[in-house]
């Protein structure tokens, strides 16, 4: 009787001790178990990902993917949640560590508004010729708090002759998904505004879409950076016209002088 007494206890000491640790067992493969999304980056997106990241020198936003056709189409539904997102770019770092990393900061240390604004300027700062120079966020009016995201100017001049403008949240379609996006459609129309006006910067304005597609990209870029080039040569042109010929000046009033003493004798 004592016998059976002992093991019962001993039974159910065991069976609970085992209990407990499977329970704590679970517990831990719990918290160490990372919860995957069923939109989780595949290889092939993480290799579309690499390319485009490479050809623009900086990871591309989510809003972006809706732009880049099929292959994209698992990575803009991705795109919707943030932590899916995160942990793409970070599968992204670890399979490719030689890549540009996410963030606002550019490869020459410029740090920009937005990761858009950064796409931008890393394609403009490889193609800006040395006769013109890069300004990020000139202001554009003294006295009021209106600037530009990037302006093309000439070597020591404040004003820009070609401003740029970046739509990071929209592509060209103008078609707004959120109040967000409506309020920067408004904020551009002031700006198309202030730039209609004679004597003003040219405009030029880069879309989302257009971010989504390199060549495009670089297209815009050179348009833009001809547009400056040319008001540059023009506004030389009109530098030397407005400027008085002494020499020539000189010599009317040398022959002047010479016809009046002619005439004297």
């Amino acid at each position: 009787m004592a016998l059976l007494r002992i093991f019962t206890m001993r039974s159910q000491i065991t069976r609970y001790q085992t209990g407990r640790h499977c329970v704590s067992r679970a517990i831990r493969r719990l918290r160490h178990t990372r919860r995957l999304s069923p939109w989780d980056a595949t290889d092939e997106d993480l290799q579309f990902m690499a390319a485009l990241t490479e050809r623009l020198g900086a990871p591309p936003v989510s809003n972006m993917m809706r732009y880049c056709g099929p292959e994209a189409r698992h990575l803009d539904q991705l795109g919707e949640s943030l932590g899916d997102w995160r942990r793409m770019l970070e599968a992204l770092a670890r399979r490719y560590p030689d890549l540009p990393r996410s963030g606002q900061r550019a490869s020459d240390g410029t740090t920009l508004d937005s990761a858009p604004e950064r796409i931008v300027w890393e394609t403009l700062v490889q193609m800006v010729p040395d006769e013109l120079e890069l300004c990020c966020h000139p202001w554009l009016e003294e006295g009021r708090y209106l600037r530009s995201d990037f302006g093309l100017c000439a070597p020591d001049e404040e004003t820009p002759l070609v401003c740029i403008e970046v739509m990071g949240m929209l592509g060209s379609d103008r078609i707004c998904r959120a109040d967000v996006e409506e309020a920067s459609l408004d904020r551009l129309a002031k700006k198309q505004d202030w730039f209609s006006q004679p004597g003003r910067p040219l405009l030029r304005v880069i879309w989302l879409d257009m971010m989504a597609h390199p060549d495009w990209l670089e297209a815009i870029c050179s348009e833009a950076i001809e547009a400056a080039v040319a008001q540059l040569v023009c506004n030389g042109e009109e530098r030397r016209t407005s400027v008085p010929d002494h020499s020539a000046r000189y010599g009317k009033q040398r022959s002047l002088s010479v016809s009046r003493w002619r005439a004297r004798e």
